[in-house]
């Protein structure tokens, strides 16, 4: 009998030990310096201010147009939608406009790496970006 219990305390301590452990989440955390949230400027003086919404999606809008105000832009205007991929890493899109301001969502991939942004689907000066602080 007293072995019985024995097994039976063994046994409600593994499965209680067990049932309470936490899991943990792995969620994607760049290193600053490769993270896109905050201001980048342009060759041509244009800001985009990247910041996170509720859904953990990726807004960027325009607080400096440089150039781009000869296309109909405006200011706090949301010119790119992002999500995450990896540390780095941001896949979405990104608004172009016609000199008449024809508006058309175009997909891009961006990497942040050094404080330096890199994409594949803007113009020119939006090719890289600087981090600035504003």
């Amino acid at each position: 009998m007293k072995t019985l219990n024995i097994v039976l305390f063994f046994c409600a301590y593994i499965t209680l030990n067990t049932a309470c452990k936490t899991t943990s989440i792995n969620l994607i955390t760049p290193e600053p310096d490769q993270d896109i949230i905050g201001s980048w400027e342009g060759c041509d003086g244009r800001v985009v201010k990247f910041s996170k919404k509720d859904n953990d999606k990726i807004v960027g809008h325009y607080m400096g147009l440089g150039r781009l105000d000869k296309y109909k832009f405006t200011l706090n205007e949301e010119g790119y939608r992002l999500s995450q991929q990896s540390s780095g890493v941001y896949k979405g899109l990104v608004k172009w406009k016609t000199v008449s301001g024809e508006e058309t969502w175009e997909e891009v991939t961006i990497t942040v790496e050094n404080n330096i942004y890199k994409d594949s689907g803007s113009d020119s000066c939006s090719k890289e970006m600087k981090r600035i602080n504003v």
